[in-house]
C-alpha cells in the first residue's frame, strides 16, 4: 500500500512544475486580491472600482471573478503561507506568456500547486476510511481525471473532491455532517448543493443544514453588486439548462432537471436499491450527460468511480468506456485543456459528430452503470 501511495505522490510532483494553463491566474488573483490588497470582503468589486485604464481591468474585466467565497479565501491562505517570489507572481497575473520565460517560473507553478497535493492526500486518508481495499490506493496513484485537473491544469476542482468524499465518510455516520461538508463544497462551486436531497435520513434537515451552512459562507458578500451579478448565479450554471426538449414556441423540458426530479423520486420511493453513495454519482453522471462541461469537473466523479470498482468488479468495462469518453471529450477542447499544458501546439482534429457520438456514449454508459448497480442490490 505504501509504496502505490509514494508512486501517487512522486507522479504528482514531477508533473507539478512543468504543466501550466492560464486558468491558474484565476482564483489565484481572487486571493491576491484579499492577501495583498487586504480586499476580504470588497474582493468581488475591487477591478469594478479601478480607473478603467488600470492593466487589471483592460486584462480581465469587472466580471472575471465568478467563484464562491471559499476559492478566494483559501489561496489567500496559500499566498500568505507560502514563500511564492512575489515579483514572478505578479508578472505571472499581467503577463503569463512573459512570466514563463522568467527564471524560477518552474518553482511558482511547484508552490502554486503544492496545496492541491495536501488536499489529495486528505482525500486518500478518507476513501481509505470509507473502504480499506487494498485497489484504493492504487486506484488513487494514477486518478488521471484528478491529476489533470490539479496537477496539470492547477484548477481547485480537488477541494470538490475533498467535500465529496467527506460527504460519503458522514454519510453512513452523521448525515448532517455529511450536509455541512457539500455546504463547504458549494463555498468552492454551487454544485454540490444539488446533492443534499440525496443524504441518507431526513431530507428536510440535511437540505436545511446545508443550505443554511451555504448562506453563512456567501452572507458576507450578498451586498456586493458583483457578486450577485458574476458569482452568486455564475453563467457556468447555466449550462445545466442547455439540453432541453422544446414543447411549445417558449416552453421546454430542461433535461438535467428532467433527471434530476426522477433520480429524487426514486431515492425517496426505492433509496436501498443503490449504495448509499451511488445516488450522489448518480447526480453527477446525469450532470455529465446532459451538460457541456468543463473537462477538469470530470475529477468530482473519480472518487465515486473508486468505490463502485472496488465494491463491484463487474462494472469496470462500463468504467473503462466512461473514462475514454471523457477523454475523447478532453481532446475536442483547444489544445490549452490537452496538449497545450505541456507546451505542444497541437489540436486533436475531432469533428463535432464524433465528439457528440462520445457524449452519448457516456451518457449511454452512465445510465447502464446505475442500472447495473441497481440490479446488484436487488
Amino acid at each position: 500500500m505504501k509504496k502505490w501511495i509514494l508512486a501517487g505522490i512522486v507522479f504528482r510532483l514531477v508533473l507539478m512544475p512543468f504543466t501550466s494553463h492560464p486558468d491558474i491566474r484565476g482564483h489565484y488573483l481572487g486571493g491576491y486580491l484579499i492577501a495583498q490588497k487586504g480586499a476580504l470582503l470588497g474582493v468581488y468589486d475591487y477591478i469594478s472600482r479601478l480607473p478603467r485604464a488600470d492593466q487589471l481591468v483592460r486584462l480581465y474585466g469587472d466580471d472575471f471573478l465568478v467563484y464562491s467565497p471559499l476559492t478566494y479565501w483559501s489561496h489567500a491562505v496559500f499566498l500568505k503561507v507560502l514563500p511564492i517570489p512575489r515579483q514572478l507572481f505578479e508578472q505571472l497575473i499581467l503577463d503569463m506568456g512573459n512570466s514563463a520565460k522568467m527564471p524560477g517560473f518552474a518553482y511558482l507553478l511547484f508552490l502554486l500547486k503544492l496545496p492541491y497535493l495536501f488536499i489529495d492526500l486528505a482525500i486518500l486518508w478518507l476513501l481509505l476510511k470509507i473502504s480499506n481495499h487494498r485497489l484504493v490506493p492504487v486506484l488513487w496513484a494514477f486518478n488521471l481525471p484528478l491529476i489533470y485537473s490539479a496537477f496539470l491544469m492547477g484548477q481547485f476542482d480537488v477541494f470538490l473532491v475533498l467535500a465529496f468524499v467527506a460527504a460519503i465518510y458522514f454519510s453512513s455516520r452523521r448525515p448532517v455532517l455529511a450536509a455541512v461538508c457539500l455546504a463547504l463544497g458549494a463555498g468552492f462551486k454551487p454544485f454540490p448543493l444539488f446533492l443534499l436531497p440525496f443524504l441518507p435520513g431526513s431530507k428536510i434537515k440535511n437540505v436545511v443544514t446545508g443550505l443554511l451552512a451555504y448562506l453563512l459562507i456567501i452572507t458576507p458578500y450578498l451586498a456586493s453588486p458583483a457578486y450577485r451579478q458574476y458569482a452568486l448565479l455564475a453563467q457556468q450554471t447555466d449550462k445545466m439548462w442547455y439540453a432541453k426538449i422544446m414543447v411549445a414556441g417558449s416552453q421546454y423540458l430542461p433535461l438535467f432537471m428532467v433527471g434530476f426530479v426522477l433520480l429524487f423520486w426514486l431515492h425517496y420511493y426505492f433509496s436501498k436499491r443503490l449504495p448509499y453513495w451511488a445516488w450522489p454519482m448518480s447526480v453527477l453522471l446525469l450532470f455529465y450527460s446532459v451538460t457541456h462541461y468543463h473537462p477538469q469537473w470530470f475529477a468530482w466523479l473519480t472518487p465515486f468511480l473508486i468505490l463502485t470498482f472496488v465494491n463491484f468488479k463487474k462494472t469496470l468495462p462500463l468504467l473503462v468506456a466512461l473514462l475514454l469518453c471523457h477523454l475523447v471529450i478532453v481532446l475536442s477542447f483547444d489544445s490549452s485543456l490537452n496538449f497545450g499544458l505541456f507546451g505542444i501546439n497541437y489540436a486533436v482534429p475531432l469533428s463535432d459528430q464524433i465528439v457528440s457520438f462520445a457524449r452519448g456514449a457516456l451518457a449511454a454508459s452512465s445510465l447502464a452503470l446505475v442500472v447495473l448497480l441497481s440490479h446488484e442490490r436487488a
